[in-house]
């Protein structure tokens, strides 16, 4: 009698534990499934999108060459003696930095509209020289356009040259201040593109990095 009370509880039990089994077996297997599928998925866009990558990278190296390559030919390019004998004493540069005991470190920022690059005493913890692709009176020289959203004349610090001009501008101002090397800080960005048209601005009018 107590074997016959025992026998449909148990049943249930081992019939509910069979069904649990299964269907977290099917669930495992469709998570599998689509795991794999967007993994493939993926692999096919990264394949895709190299060859395009590798074109637009080449290209920058293009338009930069050719930009260092005019500032070479330049014959009316400043000179760096020249801006040496202009460096006059300055308050704000210490006296470490001048004698080249100290090296003071160049800090970028990159974004997709604009860059900016500054020069810092990490020791005394202040900026020695900065410049930035927004500054309106460099307008003549990065070129303009009119952004949408906004419908305002803004500075195009988007291309390659952009970068390389504000390089020769931050380059330019450390050589007036007796600064003459500095510590090429990128951060976190790579050194392609923008930024490396930057670091190639500042050395071309002479600044050591």
């Amino acid at each position: 009698m107590r074997i016959s009370v025992l026998v449909p509880p148990v049943f249930l039990y081992f019939i509910c534990v069979i069904k649990c089994f299964t269907i977290n077996k099917r669930d495992s297997l469709h998570k599998s499934f689509l795991i794999s599928s967007s993994l493939k998925a993926k692999n096919k866009n990264t394949e895709a999108a190299t060859p395009t990558r590798v074109k637009q990278k080449e290209r920058r190296r293009e338009i930069l060459q050719q930009l260092i390559n005019e500032h070479a030919a330049n014959k009316n390019a400043e000179n760096i003696e020249d801006i040496k004998r202009e460096v006059r004493n300055n308050m704000d540069v210490d006296k470490e930095i001048l004698e080249g005991k100290r090296i003071p470190r160049m800090r970028i920022k990159n974004t997709n509209n604009h860059i900016y690059a500054s020069i810092i005493d990490d020791y005394k913890k202040h900026i020695l020289c900065f410049t930035c692709s927004r500054d309106p009176n460099l307008s003549n020289i990065l070129g303009t356009y009119v952004k949408k959203e906004t419908n305002r004349i803004v500075n195009d610090g988007k291309s390659i040259k952009s970068a390389w001009e504000i390089g020769k501008v931050i380059g330019k101002k450390a050589l007036s201040k007796g600064i003459f090397r500095v510590r090429f800080d990128r951060g976190r960005h790579k050194y392609e593109g923008k930024v490396e048209a930057l670091a190639e601005g500042a050395r071309a009018v002479g600044l050591i990095l």
